[in-house]
């Protein structure tokens, strides 16, 4: 069977899986990566996984639903395992979290509780997730870890040509502005601005605020924002006195972006919410040739011998004055990071989790 699109279908067969994301929109971080990316991947080598179409529902041997779970998906659900579909459930968020007691988690926490209790069994994007789950879920619901694969290029994400011209226009005056200035070490942060769960995303580059304002002092620098929000940039980071500029995240330029920078700064305030994210940041901008300062929760752990984790101050320094040290830490930090969470690597893992649907193994 040949390569085939994300939102074409399969030929009739005795297997497929059908996988719902939560959303369809590629400019979704999560949706790229915890679906669409893989599924195309797939596709390509002809397995028989497509995007869920309703008319068909009652095809699917496994439906995977990612990050989607409530009322009306888990009657979805519960209809097509009575038919003997088998249903597992996507996560990559803690949705248990809700240090603000707000409504709206609490009834995401009460409709996951429910879509746990019928679900054949789980995946989660890191062991800290799945810790989460077993603990919130049946004891007996088998969960399997399958992290997120770097992105190299951003794909399926469609925008209007003018959006990708003044995009490509806002990089090169990004560009421009750094190299107006080529004594200062080039530092970047990328990410969302922040969520509804608790005080993350532009809020923590507050923990490494005194330290890159002293490192100034002696050894000049830049800070770029790459972020969502350019109302948020102005409140929290512009008046630092340190030079600052911030760049609207744009799938046509965001790779790009990084390249022109020297220095990855990932700073997390570590909360139940956080400690569950998946090393997705840190290996993104490792293959983009960024040397890497972040804090160690527990999905960046492994990645200590390439990158700088807890140690703000001794770490930026030694990257601003170390050149060497720098290029040999993101050299081996890219051979780790194609080694085992490229596409083709993590599609590997899903498909071999597939196929324990196929081909159980036999009890005994």
């Amino acid at each position: 069977m040949g390569a085939a699109g994300v939102g074409e279908s399969f030929p009739a067969g005795r297997f497929l899986v059908g996988w719902r994301p939560k959303s369809a929109d590629a400019r979704v971080a999560s949706v790229r990566i915890r679906c669409l990316n893989p599924v195309r991947e797939l596709r390509r080598r002809g397995y028989p996984v497509e995007l869920f179409d309703e008319r068909r529902a009652e095809r699917y041997s496994v439906v995977i639903y990612s990050k989607l779970y409530d009322e009306s998906i888990q009657a979805e659900a519960r209809r097509l395992r009575a038919g003997g579909t088998k249903i597992v459930l996507d996560l990559c968020d803690n949705h248990f979290y809700n240090p603000r007691g707000l409504e709206l988690l609490r009834t995401a926490a009460t409709q996951l509780r429910g879509m746990l209790a019928l679900a054949d069994a789980a995946v989660a994007s890191t062991e800290a997730m799945a810790e989460v789950i077993r603990c919130e879920g049946r004891a007996d619901l088998p969960v399997t870890v399958i992290g997120d694969a770097v992105e190299t290029r951003i794909e399926g994400v469609r925008t209007w040509p003018w959006d990708g011209w003044l995009a490509r226009r806002r990089l090169r005056s990004l560009g421009a502005r750094l190299d107006a200035h080529p004594d200062r070490a080039r530092i970047v942060w990328f990410g969302s601005h922040g969520g509804p769960s608790g005080d993350y995303g532009l809020g923590d580059l507050q923990v490494v605020r005194p330290v890159l304002e002293s490192l100034q002092q002696d050894h000049p620098l830049s800070l770029t924002v790459v972020s969502n929000s350019a109302g948020r940039f102005a409140r929290l980071i512009r008046p630092w006195s340190i030079p600052t500029y911030y760049l609207e995240w744009h799938q046509a330029t965001f790779l790009d972006a990084l390249g022109l920078h020297g220095i990855a700064v990932i700073p997390v305030r570590e909360t139940p919410f956080t400690r569950c994210k998946s090393n997705n940041r840190l290996v993104t901008a490792l293959a983009a040739g960024l040397a890497v300062t972040a804090t160690g929760i527990p999905s960046y752990r492994p990645f200590a011998h390439c990158c700088i984790l807890d140690d703000w101050a001794g770490g930026l320094r030694r990257y601003i004055l170390d050149p060497a040290a720098r290029r040999s830490d993101v050299a081996a930090g890219r051979a780790l990071v194609e080694r085992e969470w490229s596409l083709t690597h993590v599609a590997d893992q899903w498909q071999d989790y597939f196929e324990s649907f196929r081909c159980p193994t036999p009890t005994r």
